[in-house]
């Protein structure tokens, strides 16, 4: 359980770095990014300034165990670079999560002695039950869960049954920097557990919002998370547009009313982060979820309405 509260620290800060409002289908066009040959592999984009350069690496979160991929580039890359930026991480902490076990063990329990499925909407309850059942998931093991934590549970399932691996391509990232003698900096470091009480403290109704977000992209990882980090492996922006879904439960955490700032906080934390380093000559790699960089109101249009040019790979 531990390290589920860890998990779910991560996974909620997940949601507000650069948080959108816009569906997978609002990308931006070219006149943010331009276009550049580059090397087989996963995609990157390139900021210059002056004798400063970054280079930006978009990630995303499924990736299939075993998976190949052309790392060259990357480790060229890193190679000489005064740092590797990641997203930022959620310190809630071994520790914090033991002691939130202790003290708050009742907010991950159904209030009240209810079941779960009794508590649902006739469809949201249809919809469940037959996740439940594909994941091969026993009634009885989610049945005196909130909603809330019922919806992170049933994506970590679905990461295991469907042999995703989460930690990459991060774990790559940081054995080539390791290698290079290159060090890692997140952009930022949140504390989460307050947060996570928040959330967790949401009526039920609220709740299952969440459940009903975590549902969607459920159906929507399964038809589309195979072929996503298939065409991430090799640079095709095409389809990556087209099989990219967004990991974070936005609708359900706008309910939180600490996870505007934190999502604010994030962006901010970012833009800081790229000017740092154009501020000084050398070299910088940065990581982002690569929506984030394609999309509209993303890191490159930002960059560009501040006067930054952003280069990147043709479609």
């Amino acid at each position: 359980m531990k390290s589920g509260i860890v998990a779910l620290s991560t996974f909620l800060l997940s949601s507000a770095a650069l948080a959108q409002e816009q569906p997978a289908t609002g990308w931006t066009s070219n006149e943010v990014v331009v276009v550049t040959a580059q090397q087989p592999g996963p995609a990157f984009w390139h900021i210059k300034k002056g004798d400063s350069e970054i280079y930006i690496l978009g990630i995303i979160q499924d990736m299939l165990k075993a998976q190949s991929w052309n790392s060259k580039h990357l480790a060229e890359v890193i190679d000489g670079a005064h740092a590797v930026l990641t997203p930022p991480t959620a310190s809630s902490g071994i520790f914090g999560a033991g002691w939130f076990l202790l003290t708050h063990r009742s907010l991950l329990s159904m209030p009240d002695d209810k079941k779960l499925e009794e508590t649902l909407p006739t469809d949201l309850r249809a919809r469940f039950v037959a996740a439940r059942n594909s994941l091969a998931i026993s009634p009885a093991t989610l049945d005196d869960d909130p909603p809330i934590w019922v919806a992170f549970q049933l994506q970590n399932k679905f990461t295991a049954t469907a042999k995703l691996d989460e930690r990459e391509p991060m774990a790559t990232v940081k054995k080539i920097a390791d290698t290079k003698n290159v060090s890692l900096h997140p952009i930022a470091d949140y504390p989460a557990l307050d947060l996570i009480k928040e959330a967790l403290r949401l009526p039920l109704a609220a709740q299952q919002i969440c459940l009903d977000e975590s549902l969607t992209k459920l159906e929507l990882r399964k038809v589309h998370a195979a072929a996503l980090a298939e065409a991430w492996a090799v640079g095709d922006l095409k389809a990556v547009k087209a099989h990219y879904v967004e990991r974070g439960f936005n609708k359900c955490f706008k309910q939180v009313p600490s996870f505007s700032h934190l999502t604010d906080q994030a962006a901010e934390d970012y833009l800081k982060a790229i000017d740092a380093a154009l501020a000084k000559p050398g070299k910088t790699v940065l990581v982002a979820d690569i929506g984030d960089l394609l999309r509209g109101t993303g890191v490159a249009e930002q960059l560009h309405a501040k006067g930054i040019t952003v280069e990147g790979p043709p479609e």
